[in-house]
């Protein structure tokens, strides 16, 4: 579990050894979690989490792969959460994933997506 230093201790006591708890920093960026896991030898990391997170990562560019589920009923409540917050994203209208593929799961369509750089590297492995 990560958090910020000045939380650790309470967060370790709460958890008792149910998770490692580690401090990043004052203020924890997700930079900074993604050099921790990979130190620890993680080299693929699954996010599935809400707007916030989805924001942080696509605005900070540290996402290789975008899969995206569309469902065939619409939300029409102003107030459901959203994908992303407002934010400055890398992959824009100037700069825009790649479709690279879609598969379907039951009723639903899952679009896979990729930074247009990751689909040239790939095609040249």
């Amino acid at each position: 579990m990560y958090t910020a230093r000045a939380a650790a201790p309470a967060l370790r006591e709460r958890l008792r050894g149910l998770a490692e708890v580690v401090a990043i920093g004052d203020h924890p960026d997700i930079a900074a979690v993604l050099d921790d896991l990979g130190a620890r030898g993680i080299r693929r990391l699954m996010v599935e989490g809400g707007g916030q997170l989805h924001t942080q990562f696509l605005a900070a560019d540290l996402a290789d792969e975008l899969r995206c589920a569309v469902a065939p009923f619409f939300l029409g409540d102003p107030t459901a959460p959203r994908f992303v917050n407002p934010a400055q994203f890398a992959n824009g209208p100037d700069r825009r994933m790649v479709l690279d593929r879609v598969e379907a799961v039951g009723d639903m369509a899952v679009l896979h997506y990729l930074p247009a750089a990751s689909r040239s590297e790939r095609s040249a492995a």
